[in-house]
């Protein structure tokens, strides 16, 4: 079948979020791309956003704006009978989450980013990990096939779903183009820091361990005087564990937050940072360390499963139960100049493996064998 010959639905719920978001962006550019028709459901309050990024762009991108947000009883009640009235359009359905509707079509494909919710790192009532327990045994009973960003993550859902290790599929995500196009952003990009920084891009929740982070560059702050961390990404309260240790160890000019930033100031971000740290406890996968090697940044991460996976021998790993381990790791990539050229050199080669065009085809492919299977 030619992929540009058949219509999908993309579940756009969750454009604007963060790594789900971006994801959902990126697969939605690919696909559209490639001259696939994609239907999508946005949330109306994003309307204008959505058409500045992608309908002027995209004539085969068709947007269904709704006036209801992902995990909300309305979309549980209404995204079904959205869905049946372009059943006649579409031959296959895509949501990037769990978030599926009462009504389930028949072809269904769901991606599962991490198990989070299911681990310690869940920071959410009781009653919202049995919902989310109830959506995901829902999608994953339903799905015809099943992504996932990591051998990781399928081997941590087929511990307790081994049945169903049929339909699942290993897709990394990709890099979105806009940080791979480094001369005509760094023609663009104004620098907003204007001292050295470390820098972290990412959620400020639980499992992302940035408390300790802070404590390691509290550790070394004294030895590279003019050095700042930078901490980039939404956060859920005025003031959380973070901004108490700000406090605590009067590092406010030291530590620069910028909160819910633009992709155009996390570009800029990227492109004057000296050192990348990403200290996550777990992860799906983790797009952060990959976007900060395409612009040619030495990469530190955990020294966990998942991200060693995905970084290869790209990154220098640290022990994230250790803030000590993590300041060592940071003096030594400042310091050593050899490590820190290898490492960016390992990572120009390492975003290789997520080249995009080599992934939407591997999208594309599950989409046609899931056509197939049905006829």
């Amino acid at each position: 079948m030619q992929s540009n010959k058949f219509s999908i639905y993309l579940d756009g719920l969750f454009y604007k979020g963060s790594g789900i978001g971006r994801y959902y962006e990126s697969l939605l550019k690919g696909l559209a791309r490639r001259g696939i028709t994609v239907y999508t459901c946005v949330p109306v309050r994003l309307k204008r956003s959505f058409e500045l990024d992608f309908k002027r762009y995209f004539k085969n991108i068709i947007p269904i704006y709704v006036n209801y947000e992902k995990f909300s009883v309305k979309s549980f009640w209404l995204q079904g009978k959205i869905l049946k009235k372009i059943e006649k359009k579409v031959c296959l359905y895509h949501f990037p989450h769990i978030n599926i509707p009462l009504y389930v079509p028949e072809n269904l494909i769901v991606t599962i980013h991490d198990l989070r919710p299911f681990t310690k790192y869940w920071d959410r009532s009781y009653v919202k990990k049995k919902i989310y327990e109830w959506y995901f045994k829902k999608a994953i009973k339903n799905a015809k096939g099943i992504i996932t960003d990591s051998k990781r993550i399928r081997e941590e859902i087929l511990k307790d779903f081994p049945k169903i290790e049929f339909k699942i599929k290993v897709i990394y995500p990709f890099i979105d183009d806009k940080f791979l196009d480094k001369v005509n952003n760094r023609n663009q990009c104004q620098r907003i820091i204007t001292d050295d920084y470390i820098l972290f891009v990412g959620s400020r929740k639980k499992h992302k361990n940035l408390s300790r982070l802070v404590v390691a560059f509290n550790s070394i702050k004294d030895i590279f005087p003019y050095l700042k961390l930078v901490i980039a990404g939404k956060k859920d309260s005025n003031k959380d564990n973070i901004g108490l240790l700000k406090e605590k160890l009067n590092i406010q000019e030291k530590l620069i937050e910028i909160i819910s930033p633009d992709d155009e100031k996390i570009l800029c971000l990227y492109r004057y940072a000296k050192v990348f740290v990403f200290p996550s406890l777990y992860e799906g996968f983790g797009l952060p360390p990959l976007e900060a090697m395409a612009y040619g940044i030495p990469v530190i991460v955990s020294n966990i499963p998942v991200l060693k996976e995905i970084c290869g021998n790209a990154a220098y790993f640290v022990d994230p139960y250790s803030s000590e381990s993590i300041a060592q790791g940071i003096y030594k990539v400042l310091y050593d100049d050899n490590l820190k050229e290898s490492l960016i050199e390992k990572g120009k080669k390492r975003i290789n493996d997520f080249n995009s065009d080599k992934l939407i085809n591997q999208y594309i492919k599950v989409y046609e064998e899931t056509l197939n299977a049905k006829n």
